[in-house]
């Protein structure tokens, strides 16, 4: 009788050990990027514009339980949607920093005030705009020679479609008028 009364106790302990941890234990998410080629990016953007980040500002997100960013561009060409009234644009991109917190979301691009960069956005209803396909919607522009270039996205584990070979053509820097034209044929093909 002793025997089963402690093995009963045991059990009952055991029992409420794992439903503690069931109730304690938060959902696993993860991130999931589809490789994008630039025609699909610029169909599926609302708007794509070129300018300088003037402001960085991360905040909680609605529902408090991460961190977005908030990037403010100085508009200086509208590839495709409406021009900005006052001339600037402002888009979230997931995680941040707030104080001692830092949100990291793998895939998600990170922006520097004074960067000038050509980025493509869309939006679900009366929302803040967000970056299509993550890193990939970001070309970042760079002086190289004299003239302006830009370099296609960082291609890393999330948004691979095959290997990545030395050499890769796609991967090589594109004058930055040749790249806003390729865009905007692109965007109005996609309509």
């Amino acid at each position: 009788m002793n025997k089963t009364l402690k093995s009963g106790r045991g059990a009952l302990v055991s029992l409420l050990v794992l439903l503690s941890v069931l109730v304690t234990v938060r959902a696993a998410s993860a991130t999931v990027v589809v490789a994008l080629e630039l025609g699909e990016m610029a169909r599926d953007a609302a708007t794509i514009v070129r300018g300088r980040v003037v402001a960085v500002d991360s905040r909680w997100t609605d529902d408090r339980r991460g961190v977005e960013t908030l990037v403010t561009l100085a508009v200086e060409s509208a590839l495709k949607g409406a021009d900005a009234p006052d001339g600037s644009v402002t888009f979230r991109v997931p995680g941040g920093r707030l104080g001692r917190i830092r949100n990291i979301v793998v895939g998600a691009p990170q922006f520097a005030v004074d960067e000038e960069v050509v980025v493509f956005l869309a939006h679900r209803g009366p929302s803040i705009p967000h970056v299509v396909g993550f890193n990939q919607g970001v070309y970042r522009i760079a002086a190289r020679d004299g003239s302006l270039m830009v370099q296609p996205p960082v291609l890393d584990g999330t948004t691979m479609a095959g290997p990545v070979m030395r050499g890769d053509g796609t991967r090589r820097p594109i004058a930055l008028q040749a790249f806003e034209q390729q865009v905007r044929t692109l965007a109005r093909e996609g309509r």
